[in-house]
Formats: structure tokens, sequence, C-alpha cells
């Protein structure tokens, strides 16, 4: 028996003899090298000799694509080189799980959608893509019915050469439970898609010029926290999710008819804290929030600053909680499309049109704060009436409704113990000095100052607003 183990030893080590010297001795956690000059010179060749634990090397260069990788190894890329799909399906494919795929160019994906042709394709649990650079691709980075993935630090856009409606979503999650999504720069693509995925984290990311920057569908137990999204179509929607954080989030610049930052459909035990909303269309739009009677939608030290219309609201939507938010200058603070009175709980805000005292000095308003201006319950009624609203006609209306109570509207909110002073903003949400945000804000800020003055003379008193104020500076009370 001795000989014979003896025998089985010396064939084991003369088959391993035959592997590329740099893969080693051992079975799992070698390092095997590719590179134009070898000793591996296609990850194709590398993978079909590694074993799973192993960590594949790859030196710059240009790769083919189409690669499959279905051993549980590090797919590591020194310097970015380029894997290069040629046009053709996708580009990587990983479905094994524990693979861990960085530092790669991934390019030059399919253009067929109903084939979902992506830059990276995902479909075994933990799997991590990070550090990747992707463009030229239809779909980024897809996740597939695979739990616990990472995606993380990847730099996403999709193909230049089409439309926003044809391009493919950057980052898609499909039945991917506990998932991460963190510190991606995603740009020029379609979607984020959180599809039918519970207890997904999506952090730190920068997401801009694109359709929907984060699109939840059937997620309970999403967390999205300090994300920046900018010039988007809209910003972050959920629909039909429950037990949903929106913190400390930066939304701005989103416009059109559906320019909200922050959307919710049919949507339960909601908790939006601490986000800064500026320059939208508006700052949150509710449909169904709380969705249950027993669940809740709560709002809490959120700044909506400098918007159409800081909160939208259908008409349904009842006990949505208001609490401690800022609502600086915003055209309209709070509109409900068709008109009516809302029947929500709205304490201890901040409204910029407060015109009441603080004769107790003890931060609050002594008076409520009602929103019943006559001409915002009309162009709540007649979207298009808002193109008079700095007119003297709009003007002229406001005056007979203060004159006579028999023209005064019912309000559509009262906070009864409204803030004298507005929350102070993170020094994250604030522009740093020389940043090619605050050039362009400042000569916004000239821009408007010769826009207001031009008005005055017209003899219209408001401007519309001014956005370099709230890109450049705190918002301080004034």
């Amino acid at each position: 028996m001795r000989a014979w183990s003896a025998l089985l030893l010396a064939a084991a080590l003369l088959v391993g003899a035959t592997r590329p010297a740099l893969a080693g001795f051992a079975r799992s956690g070698t390092l095997l090298l590719v590179s134009p000059a070898g000793p591996y010179t296609t990850i194709l060749a590398a993978l079909q000799a590694a074993q799973e634990g192993d960590t594949i090397q790859v030196q710059p260069g240009i790769y083919p694509g189409a690669i499959v990788v279905d051993k549980s190894v590090t797919l590591e890329g020194i310097n970015f080189p380029v894997i290069d799909g040629g046009g053709q399906g996708t580009v990587v494919t990983l479905r094994a799980p524990g693979i861990v795929f960085k530092g790669f160019g991934v390019r030059g994906s399919g253009v067929e959608p109903d084939r979902d042709h992506a830059g990276v394709t995902v479909t075994a649990t933990q799997v991590t893509v990070e550090n990747n650079r992707l463009q030229d691709v239809l779909f980024g980075i897809f996740v597939a019915d695979a739990e616990r993935a990472v995606i993380r630090g990847n730099q996403i856009s999709s193909k230049v050469e089409y439309e926003q409606g044809r391009k493919g979503d950057a980052i898609r999650l499909w039945y991917s439970q506990d998932a991460v999504v963190e510190a991606n720069h995603v740009h020029d693509a379609r979607d984020i898609v959180i599809w039918y995925s519970e207890n997904v984290k999506i952090l730190n990311n920068t997401i801009e010029n694109g359709r929907y920057g984060v699109h939840l569908m059937y997620c309970d137990g999403a967390r999205i926290e300090h994300n920046t999204l900018r010039a988007n179509s809209v910003g972050i929607y959920v629909m039909y999710s429950n037990n949903v954080l929106l913190n400390h989030n930066d939304i701005r610049g989103h416009h059109g008819s559906s320019g909200y930052a922050l959307g919710f459909k049919d949507a339960d035990n909601v908790l939006v804290t601490g986000n800064l909303l500026v320059d939208n269309h508006a700052g949150t739009f509710l449909d169904g929030a709380p969705y249950s009677p027993q669940g809740y939608a709560r709002f809490e030290a959120n700044t909506l600053a400098y918007n159409d219309i800081g909160v939208l609201l259908m008409p349904a939507v009842k006990r949505a909680e208001f609490r401690q938010n800022t609502f600086w200058e915003n055209i309209e603070q709070m509109a409900i499309q068709g008109g009516g009175q809302g029947q929500n709980f709205w304490s201890g805000n901040y409204w910029s049109d407060y015109s009441g005292f603080d004769a107790d000095g003890d931060g609050q308003g002594d008076m409520p704060y009602h929103a019943e201006r006559l001409f915002e319950n009309l162009t709540d009624r007649e979207p298009l009436l808002q193109a008079l609203i700095y007119s003297p006609a709009a003007q002229a209306i406001e005056m007979a409704a203060a004159a006579f109570p028999l023209f005064r509207p019912q309000p559509k909110l009262i906070d009864d113990a409204p803030e004298m002073r507005p929350m102070a903003l993170a020094p994250t949400a604030v522009a740093q000095p020389g940043s090619p945000v605050l050039m362009v804000a400042t000569a916004l800020g000239f821009l408007a100052t010769g826009v207001v003055i031009g008005l005055i003379g017209l003899g219209i008193s408001r401007p519309r607003r001014r956005i370099a104020a709230a890109l450049s500076q705190p918002i301080e009370e004034t």
C-alpha cells in the first residue's frame, strides 16, 4: 500500500509540474500572470489553467471579450487592461460564486436589448465587481438572481450613439437580495434599476445625465444613503416597496414634467431624512405613500430649496408626515395635483415665506403657517397657468383674495409650530471654492441678477429664484 501511495504522489507531482512555472505548486491560491508576453497571452487560457481560489493577474493590453468565468477566482487587472467585446454579445459573464472582478476597462458589448447585452453580467452569489471602467456597452453591470453581489467603485456609461431611451441600464439588479451598490460613478446611461431585490444598499454613488437616477420596484428594506444625483430626468423613484430609508442624498437639477428629486408610488414605512433637494421641478412627489392604513411616510430634517414645487401630492395622499424640514424659496411650497385640501401632518418646519413672529423667543412662530394662496390653488388645477405666476394678473388675484375673505381659499396645509430659522446644511452640501459647479453657479448668479433688475423695471416684484445661492453657499435666514 505504501508503494501505491508513493506512486500516486509522484504522478500528482508530475501533473502539477506541467503547469507553467508561475502557476505555482498548490492547487488553490495560485497566481497566474496574463500579458502580451506570456506566460499566458489570453485571459481564456489562464482561466482554463486556473483552479478554484486562484488569482489571475492581467497586465496592460487589449484582450478579446466574450469572457465566461465559471470558476471561483480573482480576476485582477493591473493599470486597467481592456477587455473588448468587439460589438458582439456580453463582454464578461461571471457565473461562479465568490468571483472578484476588478481593475479592468470593459467596452464593446452587443446592442440587442432583448438579449441583455452588457459589459458585465453576474449570475452567481457573492460576486464582487469593483473599480472597473465600462464604456461603449449597452447595459453596464447586469446582476440577475445573484445574492450578496457587491458593485463598488465602477465608472459606467452606455453607447454614446444612442438616445437616452435606447441606451441600456447602467446597473440592473434583478431578484438579487442583499446586494451593495457603492461609490460608483454613473453617467450618460439610462437608469439604475433595482427590481425584486430585498435589503439592497445604495451608498455614496454619483449618478448624472441619465433617465431614472435610481428606480426601485418591490425592494423591501432598501437603504439609499449619501448619493449625489445631478441632471437626470428623475432622481430616486420608489415603487411598491416597504421599509425604505433615504438618508443624506444630494439631488439637484431634475426638470421637466417628471423632474422629481424623490418620488414614491404605493410605498409603506418610508423614512426620508437629511436630504438636500435643490432646483428640481418637485422636491418630493407622493402618490400612495403611505399605502396602507398601518404604514407611514415620514420626511424629517430635509432641505427643499429653489424647486418649482417643494412637495407635490396626489389628492388621495393621507397621513404623510413632515417634521423639521426647511422649505426655502420654492416657487410653490406645496401643491396638490388637481387641487383640494390635504390630510397630512405638518409640524416644526421652516417656511421662507412665513410672515409670523416669535414674541417669546422659543424659536417657533407664534402663529401657524398657512398655505392658502388663491393663485396657487388655480395653478394646481390648471398647471398651464404657471406661465402667469409672476404677472400682474397673479398679483391682482392674490390682492383680491387678501382683501375679500369671500375669495380666500381653504388652506392646503397648516403648520401649527413653524420654525423661525432654517436647519444648517451639512458641509458636504456646499460647493467648494474653485470647483466647476461654483464657477457655473457664479455665472448664473450674474445672469439672474440682470434678469431680476429687468423684472423689477417691469413692475414684477418677486424673482423666480437664484440657483447660484443654492449651489455655492449654505442656506441662511435673511
